[in-house]
């Protein structure tokens, strides 16, 4: 059954120049990696502890955490098609998916970490990861019924890249972003490595999109590296005095809210390439964004470590 967690009193005004709250019923209980929705009534946000992982359910000022199987990892990432069909992926190979009322396990042949889920449709699903530093990225295909490994062979991996983090795709085009910063292009069961010009040396931890013509891939470690996507080629930016940056949403297709270490948040536009800050009450990394398209964004991270410590953030401009 879901625990259900104390409402929270947003302070977001109406309209005007965005503002950041705190949710405090999900943030402090466990590190927060991942957040989705189908809808803004409808988000989860999972995340995790040495116990396993934990998934937290509901909305702006409602929040119910649901049970999920026993020996599951710390969940790193989650995508959806609804609000009874939802995939999330965390440590140590986990794959679960609920189907409205409960979370199930699902097989997918790996022990290694996987980073990032994304589907064109609940039978066409990939899944990405791998244990950083060690071997090869694991790239994993779903198809309604079973996971099945995709390799990626040296001509598409020339970077020696040991792990995928993140996948997204628009209209049947689709990327999976990674470590020194590797950039797929999925093509059917196919894949191409892509170049994203000579800022692309750092890790590509995530990435969104509007359009197959416009998306965003964020990263680096110490120093930002944001990405862009036109339709026919990538360019990356490093922008001067930014630190590492591990999230992005889209709000539109000229501006992306992005979001990185030390509690960093701010916006990028596309056009000019520019990357302006905000203010937000933290100073733990965040991880994952997700906007709801009506003016609301989610923001959540953490310290994936003891003592484990999450934060879970929503900036409004409504």
């Amino acid at each position: 059954m879901p625990r259900l967690l104390a409402p929270l009193l947003l302070l977001a005004g109406c309209g005007g120049p965005a503002t950041w709250s705190t949710l405090d019923a999900v943030s402090g209980d466990a590190a927060l990696s991942g957040v989705w929705g189908s809808g803004p009534d409808d988000v989860w946000i999972v995340g995790g502890d040495t116990t396993g992982g934990r998934a937290f359910h509901g909305s702006a000022d409602n929040w119910a955490e649901e049970d999920v199987p026993d020996g599951s990892g710390l969940l790193v990432w989650a995508y959806g098609f609804g609000p009874d069909d939802v995939f999330a992926v965390g440590r140590g190979g986990t794959a679960l998916r609920w189907d409205g009322q409960a979370w199930a396990n699902l097989p997918t042949g790996t022990t290694e970490d996987l980073w990032g889920v994304f589907g064109f449709a609940n039978d066409d699903l990939w899944a990405v990861g791998g244990n950083v530093g060690d071997d090869v990225p694991v790239l994993l295909h779903w198809d309604g019924s079973s996971f099945s490994p995709v390799t990626l062979m040296p001509t598409q991996n020339n970077r020696s890249a040991t792990s995928l983090f993140k996948v997204w795709g628009v209209d049947g085009t689709l990327f999976a972003v990674g470590e020194r910063g590797l950039i797929v292009q999925g093509l059917g069961t196919e894949w191409q490595q892509v170049a994203a010009g000579s800022k692309a040396d750092d890790d590509f931890v995530s990435l969104w999109g509007t359009s197959a013509d416009q998306m965003v891939a964020v990263g680096g470690r110490s120093n930002a590296r944001v990405a862009t996507w036109d339709g026919s080629a990538w360019d990356t930016l490093a922008p001067s005095g930014v630190g590492g940056l591990n999230a992005v949403a889209m709000e539109g297709p000229e501006t992306a809210v992005v979001g990185g270490v030390y509690g960093y948040v701010g916006t990028f536009d596309v056009a000019t390439g520019a990357l302006t800050p905000e203010a937000v009450s933290t100073g733990l990394d965040l991880h994952a964004m997700w906007s709801d398209g009506l003016g609301n964004t989610y923001a959540v991270g953490g310290v994936f470590a003891e003592p484990f410590d999450g934060v879970a953030l929503l900036r409004s401009t409504r």
